[in-house]
């Protein structure tokens, strides 16, 4: 393919790191819609295809295709059992000086600000092109552009920033880059407060941009289903199906709520999930619902592992499959390099048999005293669909459940339970009793999920003993910045 006409300014992270590349370096597009390159930003489609090329590196394996799905933060949640004198086995040590260690998390940093390099060049592009958009896809193209800016900052935040319990405002946090440029002095990490303060800016813009996404008109049913007969609404343009797969207009509110709560505004982190919860179709019936045995498992249709009625965001990764070898699943004889201790099963899941998570053969596989996960390669009769979610109604549920006092929270818990399966009612007694309910939670739900180091670093938890016994070391909930940039600063 030949060179972009078309020149920008990329800018340096990790030292080294300057992108001024050409389209197949990065757009890895399907045949059928790839373009030449010199008319990349002269057409709808091609603006089209640069936030494929966007959504496809999310699911890279240095993103959320391996390091911050399953891996990386699970290991540092002491989820897994790693071999010792391997990678994951430091990792999970917080060994974050050790050789390959470095290269992770170097890797995990280039990618994510890489995304926002592409996203700014698309956001410039998009104010200044004269190309006549259909279907208000250049409102959509801009809203899901600073929706996904806000979410890739917040969660550079949530891993290399600080422990928001202890931050103050004036804290040193991130880079939060807005723009293209070759200026270094743009490049520096901000603090606390302004690095919130753009998160917010970007979600603003997002809304209103998504005001009118596709998405508020017809069903998850409705857009995922191109070519059904019994649908109640059909788009104008392809482009608009699958709209959880996109930076959509309730990931905007469901990244609100993730945000609000990392920063400790429980008020607007239960008023942003419960507006989720409340959003429905045009027929009234919910847009988004709990999974549970019937619509998720024995269903007709549809049969998944990542509980995809849930999904408020999530990326599809087609080569999924061979992104998990050798990690998550192995080859021949040779054991993953991810897997659990089969004792540990029943202490995470308490030996709750009705629970829909924890029917045998489902989600883990066991053989002798390993137990692999399954939830992106499919277990039995369930074939793997190749989506990874980055944002589930379970978490919303569980934002009301903390925060809520115990009286209050009961409900929402009690819904949650019996979805997963659980009929018979927990009664809280106190809040402290009510959040040691939720801890068990997130570590049931969020497995292979990369959320449950999350919760800890935001209630700055220091010791935990399942699946086994984890200390995290002073300064070990904040994973270093790789040593170029910090030498940048």
């Amino acid at each position: 393919m030949k060179k972009m006409k078309m020149r920008y300014w990329g800018w340096v992270l990790a030292g080294v790191l300057i992108l001024t590349v050409s389209c197949s370096d990065w757009l890895d597009v399907n045949p059928r819609t790839e373009m030449k390159e010199n008319d990349i930003y002269t057409s709808e489609k091609g603006f089209q295809n640069i936030m494929n090329g966007i959504y496809i590196q999310l699911a890279s394996k240095e993103l959320y295709g391996v390091n911050m799905s399953f891996y990386f933060p699970d290991l540092l949640a002491g989820l897994w059992s790693p071999t010792s004198n391997t990678t994951e086995k430091y990792i999970a040590a917080f060994d974050y000086k050790q050789t390959n260690v470095e290269k992770t998390i170097t890797d995990i940093w280039g990618k994510y600000y890489k995304c926002i390099a592409h996203i700014n060049n698309l956001l410039e592009n998009l104010d200044k092109t004269e190309v006549r958009f259909s279907y208000g896809n250049k409102e959509l193209l801009k809203g899901e552009a600073y929706g996904l800016r806000a979410f890739l900052h917040l969660e550079i935040l949530r891993l290399f920033g600080p422990v928001p319990r202890e931050a103050a405002g004036a804290h040193e946090a991130i880079p939060y880059v807005t723009e293209l440029t070759k200026n270094p002095s743009r490049l520096v990490s901000v603090s606390y407060d302004q690095v919130q303060k753009m998160i917010l800016q970007d979600l603003d813009s997002a809304e209103m941009y998504l005001k009118n996404d596709p998405f508020t008109l017809g069903s998850m049913y409705d857009l995922n289903n191109p070519h059904s007969y019994q649908i109640n609404y059909v788009p104008d343009d392809d482009w608009h199906y699958y709209r959880q797969t996109h930076l959509n207009l309730y990931a905007v509110d469901a990244v609100r709520a993730r945000f609000y709560q990392w920063i400790g505004n429980t008020q607007e982190a239960n008023r942003y999930a419960r507006k989720v919860l409340a959003a429905a179709n045009p027929d009234g019936t919910e847009k988004f619902v709990l999974a549970n045995e019937a619509n998720t498992y024995t269903a007709n249709f549809g049969k998944n592992l990542v509980m995809q009625c849930e999904h408020l965001f999530a990326v599809n990764c087609s080569d999924h499959q061979e992104k998990l070898l050798q990690v998550l699943t192995g080859i021949g004889t040779n054991r993953p390099k991810i897997y659990l201790m089969s004792r540990y099963l029943q202490t995470i899941y308490e030996k709750e048999e009705s629970d829909i998570r924890n029917r045998s053969g489902r989600y883990f596989e066991v053989d002798g005293q390993y137990a692999y996960c399954l939830k992106y390669s499919g277990s039995g009769l369930i074939e793997p669909i190749n989506m990874i979610p980055l944002i589930r109604l379970a978490e919303m549920y569980l934002i009301l459940i903390e925060n809520l006092p115990w009286q209050e929270a009961q409900e929402y818990f009690n819904t949650y339970r019996q979805a997963r399966g659980m009929g018979v009612n927990i009664g809280f007694n106190s809040d402290s009793e009510k959040l040691q309910w939720v801890e068990k939670e997130y570590r049931k739900e969020f497995y292979a999920e990369g959320q449950m180091f999350y919760y800890y670093k935001r209630h700055n938890i220091q010791t935990w003993t399942i699946p086994a016994r984890v200390t995290v070391p002073q300064d070990g909930f904040v994973v270093p910045k790789p040593k170029g940039q910090t030498a940048f600063e």
